[in-house]
């Protein structure tokens, strides 16, 4: 993924994963949500894998995990994977299903 993808997804998905900071622990930047979750995305390793190559706890990634995929899917899917509203655009599709 490029730099300048990264930040796109990053401006599209912080609002959501954005947390309040706390006076008894620091909070983990949006930046590094979206990262642990992006590299648990490519790589397929287990979420202790990363909770060790993060250094967090293997809760926290899974959290992180979890909050952060929603987060992507909540941006994305209306612009990606919208889903067919009349019985015209799904006759379309169908069409160029077969035509490929």
């Amino acid at each position: 993924m490029s730099p300048e993808r990264y930040k796109h997804l990053l401006s599209m998905v912080a609002p959501s994963i954005t947390k309040k900071s706390c006076q008894s622990r620091q909070t983990i930047s949006p930046s590094e949500r979206l990262t642990v979750t992006l590299r648990c995305l490519a790589t397929g390793d287990s979420q202790q894998t990363q909770s060790f190559y993060f250094r967090l706890d293997r809760t926290t990634v899974c959290n992180i995990i979890n909050e952060t995929t929603k987060a992507i899917w909540d941006v994305l899917q209306p612009s990606y994977l919208k889903a067919p509203e009349s019985s015209d655009e799904w006759e379309k599709i169908a069409n160029e299903f077969e035509n490929e």
